[in-house]
């Protein structure tokens, strides 16, 4: 519902699948739509401006001066005061009165100088006996290089069927016309002998500065259509992580999704190991990734095969889950499900979308190695996000199976989410303790488990010298032997 869509009709269809109808005015347009003047030079321009000015205020027509930026505007200004003219300034500095400055550029005289983009959406009223005096008078300084801002301008004028008029004003020097065009009428002027202060005016000039227009308006088209197919990428995984984040949030319980992750992550350790026949390394990974301990025996290995081995460490880690539940409760342990997945997906999402703007950044210079960069930003987007996935499951599963809140942690969470959400009901709040008010959750106990194979939280642990191994870089093989680097493996999350 816009008078000036018609010239961006090709974008609003091409990017949303709208078509763009024109509906006929309200009454008969009585607008005089003056051609363009051009002249050599931005001095000899705003000089004819400022004469244009005047002899419509001397005829009683209101003037309405649209530019392109504010400082334009401050330097018309200036100009007027020189010349004792009154006239009100309309742009982003002056906001607070545009109501004020509006509802008087329509009277007899008034000038007024504006932004082309402070005070839309309102119509100027005309004044007692403007309309006789050929109605509002606009004035543009230079051709914005979009049409559609210059009909807005031209559009202030003219209203529900008033009388009014339009005039802009050109320099060779005008960015829209260094880059399109002003050598061509540099060559005329010259032919035409025309001396400083003279002006040209004809209908090619007005044309070629619109097919200038017109072409600045197909690039800036191009350009964002690009960005729209380079934003698309991401929001096709925003959707999933959004998707993900929102059940974490509304969901009754995430029990049945973190199993399912961790049957995927056991699955994918036991492929590892098993094709390296090294069952001794898996015991100790098991153990330290999902605290569960399943001795196995060469013949037990080879007798149960892979899938026995991941359905036998499956079932023993899945126990391990239901007991802590009982430790903790349904509730409590419906609580640490909904922190774990929500800390998780946050953290990894945020450093995923940094590094997809590093890679948004340079992927243009695959260009000069013969490839598409969209295409190439699509495949390494996809690669990238399917490792996110990864980390996130793995970074779930750790925090859930290690994480263990005491007493007073408990109830702290618990009144912090009852803040949070005083309207959701206990099971459906989400974890809102920070890591700081985890720091005394025991990890596990350093004798080892308990009877009924739960690591125990005691408050008052015997502490332990820790060993101090040789520093491995974030880049280097993990010394597990799984074959990652090791910040996508047992330093993911360091």
């Amino acid at each position: 519902m816009t008078g000036t869509a018609e010239t961006e009709a090709g974008e609003f269809f091409e990017i949303y699948k709208l078509d763009v109808v024109v509906i006929p005015t309200n009454r008969q347009i009585n607008r005089d739509d003056r051609e363009d003047n051009v002249y050599r030079t931005r001095r000899e321009k705003y000089n004819a401006v400022i004469e244009e000015i005047q002899a419509a205020r001397e005829k009683g027509q209101p003037t309405l001066v649209g530019t392109t930026s504010v400082e334009v505007s401050e330097t018309i200004s200036r100009m007027l005061k020189r010349l004792n003219v009154p006239h009100s300034v309309l742009n982003a500095k002056q906001h607070a009165r545009e109501a004020e400055i509006v509802q008087n550029a329509g009277l007899r005289s008034a000038v007024t100088i504006a932004t082309n983009m402070a005070g839309r959406g309102t119509d100027i009223k005309l004044g007692p006996g403007v309309a006789d005096v050929g109605g509002l008078h606009i004035v543009g300084t230079e051709r914005h290089e979009s049409r559609r801002i210059d009909r807005q301008l031209r559009g202030r004028s003219g209203r529900q069927g008033d009388p009014g008029s339009t005039q802009f004003f050109l320099s060779l020097e005008d960015d829209l016309m260094r880059l399109f065009g002003s050598e061509r009428i540099a060559g005329v002027m010259t032919r035409l002998g025309l001396k400083e202060g003279e002006v040209i005016q004809h209908s090619m000039i007005t044309k070629s500065v619109e097919r200038a227009q017109k072409k600045v308006e197909e690039n800036n088209f191009a350009t964002r259509k690009r960005l729209l197919e380079y934003d698309n990428v991401m929001n096709s995984q925003r959707e999933v992580i959004y998707d993900r984040r929102r059940h974490a949030l509304y969901g009754e319980r995430l029990k049945d999704e973190i199993l399912e992750m961790l049957q995927d992550a056991i699955g994918e350790v036991i492929d590892i190991h098993y094709e390296r026949g090294d069952y001794e390394v898996l015991h100790d990974e098991i153990l330290m990734l999902f605290m569960t301990d399943v001795p196995v025996n060469r013949q037990e290995w080879a007798e149960l095969g892979a899938d026995g081995m991941k359905t036998k460490i499956f079932e023993e880690a899945k126990a391990f889950y239901n007991r802590k539940e009982q430790q903790l409760g349904s509730e409590l342990m419906a609580q640490l499900e909904r922190y774990a997945t929500l800390q998780v997906i946050d953290d990894k999402w945020k450093e995923h979308l940094r590094e997809m703007d590093d890679l948004k950044e340079g992927i243009h210079l695959r260009s000069y190695g013969q490839k598409d960069p969209l295409i190439e930003y699509k495949q390494e987007g996809y690669h990238m996000f399917m490792q996110m996935l990864t980390l996130i499951r793995d970074g779930i599963i750790e925090m859930t199976l290690k994480l263990y809140p005491q007493a007073e942690e408990r109830q702290l969470t618990q009144e912090a989410g009852r803040k949070l959400m005083p309207n959701r009901p206990a099971s459906a709040r989400r974890m809102v303790a920070t890591k700081q008010e985890y720091n005394s959750t025991v990890m596990a106990s350093p004798s080892g488990y308990t009877e009924d194979g739960m690591p125990p939280p005691p408050p008052n642990a015997p502490k332990v010298p820790i060993k101090v191994g040789p520093k491995i870089g974030r880049n280097d093989p993990c010394p597990c032997g799984s074959g990652k680097k090791y910040k996508n493996c047992h330093g993911a999350g360091l």
